[in-house]
């Protein structure tokens, strides 16, 4: 049985994406390509190992349901090709800190189990200026969109102005778009997206669903059931924002002493990260994955994650 199968999620830069599939040799990986990307960078892409099967390829756009929809796609796929016990979802600009041995390895207590940080709203670092209730507003505000895509002029998007209800039985989660799904996870998923039109339609109008649509779905007990989604405070990806940053930044040389220390910290245990939320947060812990990369950013960080915690 295929224990780990590999969702990307990639709009440009097809030697790191190269790079990023060597390293996640043998395993079945499932591409998405951004219909923007180059078609230098393409046709690069097309001759990556048959292990690489890619998906079809849609307008993707930042803060929109096309990226959903791409990653719904990419664990249908997954789902149907593979017996993978674990289904992970990374973006192109993604890397292991860690052999595929070793990330089998450090999966292997959360047999069962979703490896998602996710939280209840209210959730603090998504209140603005204008919204203070811990991003409910992303979700209770119907905002305009265009095939798949909001509809944002110099950034700001368009939406009603009047809050409308939540569909029944769905509670909210703040999440991230990269996250390892159980295999039993990613089916309901499906299930309830094939079988609950009306939560794909609301989400649809949402603002940055790929931050909460899985997470909330499958965190809402009264649809899901008694395999719901527990909260959880782990992260299994690094990464850093600068101060006030929506995006995290490139990773460089200079970071590699903190990427080092999130390798080797001691792994996320799922009974005590999977628990009350009131502590705001927990101590370091295992990273498995880290981003951002680029190739044309500094090459010896990678050679030292190659060469120092990929051994």
């Amino acid at each position: 049985m295929t224990e780990l199968a590999v969702v990307v999620l990639a709009h440009a830069d097809s030697a790191h994406l190269t790079r990023l599939v060597q390293a996640l040799d043998d395993l079945p990986i499932f591409l998405h390509c951004d219909t923007k990307m180059s078609r230098a960078d393409y046709s690069l892409v097309l001759k990556l190992p048959k292990r690489v099967k890619m998906l079809p390829r849609i307008d993707t756009r930042i803060a929109s349901w096309s990226l959903v929809a791409a990653e719904l796609a990419g664990l249908r796929t997954a789902v149907n090709a593979t017996r993978a016990t674990h289904i992970a979802v990374l973006s192109g600009s993604d890397y292991p800190l860690m052999s595929v041995d070793a990330l089998l390895g450090a999966l292997g207590p959360w047999q069962g189990r979703s490896y998602m940080y996710n939280r209840k709203l209210p959730f603090a670092q998504w209140s603005t200026n204008r919204h203070s209730d811990g991003g409910e507003w992303r979700v209770r505000y119907k905002v305009l969109t265009w095939r798949q895509n909001v509809v944002a002029p110099k950034g700001v998007p368009l939406r009603w102005p009047v809050k409308r209800e939540l569909p029944r039985g769905l509670e909210l989660r703040a999440s991230s778009q990269w996250k390892v799904y159980s295999r039993n996870h990613a089916a309901v998923l499906l299930g309830i997206v094939d079988a609950r039109p009306d939560l794909v339609r609301f989400w649809r109008d949402t603002f940055i669903p790929d931050e909460g649509f899985s997470a909330s779905i499958l965190g809402s007990q009264s649809i899901v059931g008694s395999d719901a989604l527990e909260p959880c405070l782990a992260n299994p990806w690094y990464y850093t924002f600068p101060p006030g940053a929506h995006h995290p930044r490139w990773l460089g040389s200079n970071d590699f002493s903190r990427i080092s220390q999130a390798r080797f910290a001691p792994p996320a245990d799922p009974k005590s990260v999977v628990a009350d939320l009131s502590t705001g947060g927990i101590g370091p812990h295992q990273k498995l994955f880290a981003r951002k990369f680029s190739s044309s950013g500094d090459p010896d960080l990678l050679r030292r994650i190659d060469a120092e915690l990929r051994r």
